[in-house]
């Protein structure tokens, strides 16, 4: 298998996802691929810089370097041919911000928005580091004290690399088939000689069988008959409808014979096992067959045969929830339209729900489940879990608070309750990082004490707790106003680190740890330019990648883990803008793209998911215009971005820089002669910007640009009085900041 190579400055690209929704703009001083443009854009020399890989000038013949209100060659051509007097318009521009977040000086600083990596922990000592609060320039507000870890080695500086370094073995792609998904269940229930379980009467078996001998039947009223070449038929009742048949058969049959010769060998079954272990029993929910095994061996000595049961098909999804979650689900899904209220039913298919990121749905089943079972305190910690993932943080708050009014909740419900309550603080919409530390310092305390003792299932527990527990310090840490975070954040990263060394669980468990770990400190590397490296942690976390997908075949957790690959990949990113590293930026955003493509698969994103994604495809389309000239593939990408950033609503972030976007990407959609998308999206861009200079939000200059450009379209287009207007409104407020309405 070819090996990919991965740009060894992934880490050096500028995508800047989770700070603000624009990230940049891009315009084209060359003709664009496989279009044609009857108009020279013209773009000033920050422009062209920005085209240049390692930010030098590139001068592009094409391009006559112009003040910025000169008029296109392209328009007053036009003009000319038309035999009309024309007002100068303006070429297109792209705003100042644009350049500056593609050519970030070193020791710039950009805020990032909130993160919520999808962290489950695993198991470490007790005590955390110091952290004194801060505000403003570094004057102390508070100070929290707690006990601070031994010191741990801080990881070595980034060297640059190619993939084959980076992680071994084959390419971290390929990416998860479509294969596999929910299949459809073959329903056909049995019968027995024109005999149907939940259909037949007692009177209409009589009367074709004749009558038989009475006898209890699974505590019901039955009746058996002798009926060649079994040894006898029982058929039990309920309200003088058969609810059950029971065939005893003259001889044992090796199961894979009988199935054969029943026809049912190519379904799924599941087995059923007595309280020593030992198979008692085969079970064909499809068919409402049981195969009842004689002791100790794989042979047949009776069939049950009873109507379609959701038990039957919650047993065969438990036991296949770790190798298939399509089918648990399609059996999930089937057993609750037999029973919507089954519980067990609803909450396992949540559990599913949640884990292929179809949240909506998961959420609704977790209501079902809480409202069917209110006393089952495990439901409503995921309802609480999905309602944090979907930065519902008020809602998540309020389940947490019931649970926490209840009487005697075990310690491990507790410091799941205050993880669940410090992830709550981090994705408000004006995020308490001090209660978030707070709410994780609890937490620690209170699942510390359970890692070490027995069963184990509380151990693997309370070891997930903790570790997403430190992994929230870090974050809140690296995202707030803090002290002396380059010496408190390492600490922290050596706690989580150590965690995951002590952890004794299986290969898989221990992958998805350090897979946690990874995405966990590349988040808070994305929150601040202090103490951690991200290229180190990059590394590792494609080498988890690479190890779990040689363990993982099912599809739905493949795509599972390319989109958590993907999100620390992009928090790897933006911890690389932050730090000023920018080289290769269109490869390695696109080989993230690659990866958060294939994870959204099935998936529902939540707004700042939307907004992120959808920041990193404008940035891949930018790229392509910028430095390729590739106009007709940047709009591909941005056909892909607009959809993400309406969707996201009121996350979208800076409407100003949404504006300036739209005035950016239109210059591509205008190469590519799609003018009535140009058009449109400018006009689009100029509305959020005026939005945004009428609440304080833009400087009326930055308005120049846009006007400029949509002049340059309209006189293209022969609308001279649109141009005119538009010319005259940029010169306007570039000369005196005044917007015309």
């Amino acid at each position: 298998m070819a090996t990919l190579r991965y740009s060894s400055l992934l880490f050096r690209c500028g995508v800047l996802v989770t700070s603000t929704i624009v990230s940049s703009a891009v315009g084209s001083a060359s003709e664009p691929t496989g279009a044609k443009s009857s108009t020279n854009l013209r773009l000033p020399s920050w422009i062209e810089a920005i085209g240049s890989k390692e930010g030098t000038t590139v001068r592009d013949p094409a391009v006559e370097p112009t003040a910025a209100h000169s008029v296109a060659s392209g328009s007053r051509a036009a003009a000319a041919r038309r035999g009309t007097s024309q007002t100068a318009s303006p070429s297109p521009r792209f705003p100042a911000w644009i350049s500056e977040r593609l050519n970030v000086p070193a020791g710039s600083r950009t805020a990032p928005a909130p993160i919520d990596p999808a962290g489950r922990g695993n198991r470490a000592r007790q005590g955390v580091g110091a952290v004194v609060a801060a505000s403003g320039d570094a004057e102390p507000v508070t100070t929290t004290t707690l006990d601070e870890p031994a010191p741990m080695p801080v990881a070595e500086p980034a060297t640059l690399m190619p993939l084959a370094e980076a992680a071994s073995g084959d390419s971290p792609l390929p990416l998860a088939s479509a294969d596999g998904e929910t299949p459809t269940l073959a329903i056909d229930a049995a019968s027995f000689r024109g005999v149907l379980p939940g259909k037949s009467t007692r009177a209409e078996v009589e009367a074709d069988w004749g009558p038989g001998e009475l006898l209890e039947f699974d505590g019901n009223d039955g009746v058996t008959w002798a009926i060649e070449p079994f040894e006898r038929v029982e058929l039990s009742f309920r309200e003088n409808v058969v609810s059950a048949i029971r065939i005893k058969l003259a001889d044992p049959v090796p199961v894979t014979d009988l199935a054969r010769q029943l026809e049912i060998s190519d379904l799924r079954t599941v087995t059923i096992f007595d309280d020593e272990g030992q198979a008692v029993g085969e079970v064909y929910p499809e068919r409402g067959v049981i195969l009842s095994l004689k002791p100790e061996t794989r042979s047949v000595n009776a069939i049950m045969i009873e109507p379609l049961d959701p038990d039957a098909f919650v047993l065969r999804a438990e036991g296949e929830m770790e190798t298939s979650l399509a089918g648990a689900a399609s059996d999930l899904v089937y057993a609750l339209s037999i029973d919507p209220d089954h519980p067990r039913a609803n909450r396992l298919l949540m559990v599913l729900k949640a884990e292929a990121g179809q949240r909506a749905e998961a959420l609704r089943l977790a209501e079902t489940a809480t409202r069917v079972d209110p006393e089952d305190v495990w439901t409503q910690l995921k309802l609480a879990g999905l309602l944090v993932a979907v930065e519902e943080a008020d809602k998540a708050r309020a389940v947490l608070a019931g649970i926490q009014a209840r009487d005697g909740q075990p310690p491990l419900v507790a410091a799941q309750v205050q993880r669940l309550l410090g992830r709550s603080a981090l994705v408000d919409a004006e995020p308490d990082h001090q209660a978030a530390v707070e709410h994780f310092a609890e937490s620690i305390r209170r699942a510390g004490p359970l890692v070490g003792k027995p069963p184990a299932m509380v151990q693997a527990a309370a070891a997930e707790i903790l570790l997403d527990a430190h992994l929230g310090t870090t974050l809140a840490i690296a995202q707030g106003t803090w002290q002396e975070k380059s010496r408190v954040l390492p600490k922290w990263v050596g706690r989580a680190e150590a965690i995951v060394k002590d952890f004794q669980g299986g290969d898989l468990e221990r992958s998805l740890l350090e897979l946690r770990l990874c995405q966990g400190v590349l988040a808070a590397a994305a929150g601040t330019e202090e103490a951690i490296e991200p290229m180190p942690w990059v590394k590792r976390l494609l080498a988890a990648h690479e190890q779990m997908s040689g363990m993982l075949r099912d599809p739905w957790r493949r795509r599972q883990l390319d989109w958590d690959v993907g999100r620390g990949l992009n928090d790897a990113l933006v911890a690389a803008q932050k730090r000023g590293d920018l080289e290769d930026m269109l490869d390695n955003a696109t080989l993230t793209a690659a990866y958060l493509e294939r994870g959204t698969v099935g998936r529902d994103l939540n707004p700042t998911e939307m907004r992120e994604y959808g920041d990193l495809l404008f940035r891949i389309g930018i790229l392509y215009s910028l430095q390729r000239g590739d106009h007709a593939t940047a709009v591909t990408w941005f056909d892909k971005t607009l959809p993400l950033w309406e969707a996201a609503g009121d996350q979208v972030g800076d409407i100003g820089r949404v504006g300036e976007a739209c005035v950016s990407m239109a210059i591509s959609y205008w190469q590519v002669d799609r003018r009535l998308d140009a058009l449109s999206l400018s006009r689009r861009g100029v509305e959020l910007m005026v939005e945004a200079v009428d609440d304080d939000l833009l400087e009326e200059r930055a308005l120049a640009i846009a006007y400029g450009n949509l002049a340059t379209m309209y006189a293209e287009e022969g609308d001279d009085q649109q141009a005119q207007t538009y010319a005259e409104m940029a010169g306007r407020v570039e000369t005196t900041g005044a917007v015309l309405r």
